[in-house]
C-alpha cells in the first residue's frame, strides 16, 4: 500500500487560507434591487462628478426586473445614478455598504423603498420632504409678492411658508446632528439652504442669503465633488446675483463678484479648488462671457504654496488654453493662405490695429454683424480685419464676400471646427471677435460691435 506523506503545513498559511475568504467578502459589496415591470432591460451604473456622469458597470435585469452591481471599497463613496435607457435614473448614495432598493417602476415620480443602506433612507427622508416643500413654496409665493400685506390671508401664507421651510430644517438638522458623519449628513449640509426671513424686503434676504449660503457647506470635503449637489449649489449661488435687467457687462462683474467667494472659500483644499475652476471655466467661454474667464484663469486665491507636479499638470490642463487669450496676451499665431492661395502671417501685419473675426456663412448673428463690421472697418482704415472662416472656401463664400463687399483678409482652410486656429483662440460659437494692438497683445474680445466701439475708443 503507498502511503502518501506530506509536509506540515505552517500555521500562518492556515491563517491566511482562513482569513483570505472572509477579507474578500468584505471588500465587496452589492448595489441590487427590483424594478416593477422592467424586466430583462439594461441598466447602467453611474459616478457623478459634478455634472458630468461616469460609466462604472452595465447590466441586465433579470425576468422579474432584478439587478446587482457587484463592487468593491476600491469605488469612490458619493452620489451615484441608476441609469435606464428612456432617461430616468435613480439617485442613490454609495459608502462602502449594501445597497438595496425596491422601485414602483421606472417613471421618475415612482415609490422608492431602500431595503438595505441607512445611508439612502436617511437622503431619501429628506430629499422627498425637500421635494413637497419646494411644491409648496412655489404656490405660495405669488401670493407673497402680489398679495396685499396688510391682509389676512397674506399672514397666513407667510405663517405656512414659515412653518414648511422650518419642517424641513428640523429634518436636516435631526438626521445631520444624529448621523453627523455620515454620507447624507455631508451632502444634506451642503444642500440645504439658509432661512429665508420673510419680514425682511426682497432686497434684503437677497442680500441675506448671499451672506449665508454657504454656512454649512464644507469646501474641504472633497467627496461632494462626487455628487451633483455643490454644483447645484453653486450655480443657485451665481444666481442670487443675476437681475433681468443686466447688461452682459454687468452680469459679467455680478459673476465675478460671486466666483470671488466661492474661490476663497473652496481655496482650503487645492482639489476642489481645480475641480470648481474646471466646472466653470468653459462654460463660461461657451456662453460668451469672456470677462468671466479671463478672471477664473488668472486663478484667484490659489494656494500656490508645495503644490505637487501632478497638480501643476492639473492645472496646465485646465487653464493652461484660456491663458493664451487672455486679455494682455500676445494673440496665437496665424500663419495660412487665404482664399487667393497668398501666403498670411498676423505677426507681420503692420495696423497700429487689428480685428480677428471668426465666423460662418450659415451662421445667422454673423450675417448680420458683417455689414455692421464692414462698416466699423470703413470708418477706422487703421484696423485691418483678419476673416477665420469656419466654411468651405467655395463659391457661395466668394459671392457673400463680393456682396457685401468685405476687402478683408479671409482664411478657410476648410477644416470648419477642427482648425487649429478655433483650438487656440479657444472659439466656442460665432461670431467671435478679437481686438489686437500693434504688437498683437489682445486688448479686448468684444461681445459685438458696440463693445467693439467702445473699446477701440478708449483704446485710442
Amino acid at each position: 500500500m503507498t502511503s502518501i506523506s506530506s509536509k506540515p503545513i505552517p500555521v500562518f498559511l492556515y491563517l491566511i487560507l482562513l482569513i483570505f475568504p472572509v477579507l474578500s467578502l468584505k471588500a465587496q459589496h452589492k448595489i441590487s434591487g427590483t424594478i416593477r415591470d422592467y424586466n430583462n432591460q439594461s441598466i447602467t451604473l453611474q459616478l457623478l462628478h459634478g455634472d458630468v456622469k461616469i460609466p462604472v458597470d452595465s447590466i441586465k435585469t433579470d425576468g422579474d426586473g432584478h439587478f446587482s452591481f457587484d463592487v468593491t471599497d476600491k469605488m469612490k463613496a458619493g452620489m451615484y445614478l441608476l441609469k435606464i435607457p428612456d432617461g430616468n435614473s435613480f439617485p442613490i448614495l454609495f459608502n462602502h455598504e449594501n445597497v438595496q432598493l425596491i422601485s414602483a417602476g421606472t417613471d421618475e415620480n415612482a415609490f422608492v423603498e431602500f431595503v438595505e443602506s441607512d445611508e439612502n433612507k436617511w437622503w431619501y427622508d429628506y430629499f422627498l420632504l425637500k421635494g413637497a416643500t419646494q411644491y409648496k413654496q412655489d404656490l405660495l409665493k405669488p401670493i407673497l409678492q402680489q398679495y396685499p400685506e396688510n391682509a389676512r390671508f397674506y399672514q397666513l401664507a407667510v405663517q405656512e411658508y414659515d412653518t414648511i421651510q422650518y419642517q424641513l430644517y428640523q429634518k436636516a438638522n435631526a438626521i445631520v446632528s444624529s448621523h453627523p458623519q455620515s454620507l447624507a449628513a455631508r451632502f444634506i449640509k451642503t444642500d440645504i439652504n439658509p432661512l429665508i426671513n420673510l419680514s425682511l424686503g426682497f432686497d434684503e434676504q437677497r442680500l441675506q442669503l448671499k451672506e449665508h449660503f454657504f454656512d454649512q457647506t464644507d469646501f474641504a470635503d472633497t467627496v461632494l465633488i462626487y455628487s451633483d449637489i455643490l454644483t447645484r449649489k453653486l450655480i443657485d449661488f451665481l444666481s442670487l446675483h443675476q437681475r433681468p435687467d443686466m447688461s452682459m457687462a454687468e452680469m459679467q462683474l455680478e459673476f465675478i463678484r460671486a466666483l470671488d467667494v466661492v474661490l476663497k472659500k473652496s481655496s482650503v483644499d487645492n482639489n476642489m479648488y481645480l475641480f470648481v475652476i474646471e466646472y466653470f471655466i468653459e462654460g463660461f467661454a461657451r456662453m460668451g462671457f469672456t470677462g468671466v474667464s479671463d478672471y477664473l484663469s488668472s486663478l484667484p486665491h490659489l494656494n500656490g504654496d508645495c503644490m505637487d507636479i501632478e497638480t501643476l499638470i492639473k492645472i496646465e490642463r485646465i487653464v493652461g488654453a484660456h491663458r493664451k487669450i487672455v486679455i494682455g496676451s500676445s494673440a496665437p499665431p496665424i500663419q495660412a493662405e487665404d482664399i487667393e492661395g497668398r501666403v498670411f502671417d498676423l505677426s507681420l501685419l503692420q495696423a497700429k490695429k487689428n480685428i480677428v473675426l471668426f465666423w460662418s456663412v450659415t451662421c445667422p448673428h454673423c450675417l448680420e454683424l458683417l455689414p455692421q463690421l464692414k462698416q466699423f472697418a470703413d470708418e477706422h482704415p487703421d484696423a485691418t480685419v483678419v476673416s477665420i472662416v469656419l466654411s468651405p472656401n467655395n463659391s457661395t463664400l466668394k459671392n457673400l464676400i463680393d456682396q457685401e463687399q468685405l476687402n478683408w483678409i479671409h482664411i478657410a482652410d476648410g477644416n470648419g471646427w477642427n482648425s487649429p486656429f478655433v483650438e487656440s483662440y479657444m472659439v466656442y460659437g460665432t461670431p467671435t471677435l478679437f481686438l489686437l494692438d500693434e504688437e498683437k497683445h489682445i486688448l479686448s474680445k468684444p461681445s459685438g460691435i458696440a463693445e467693439l466701439k467702445a473699446v477701440y475708443e478708449l483704446k485710442q
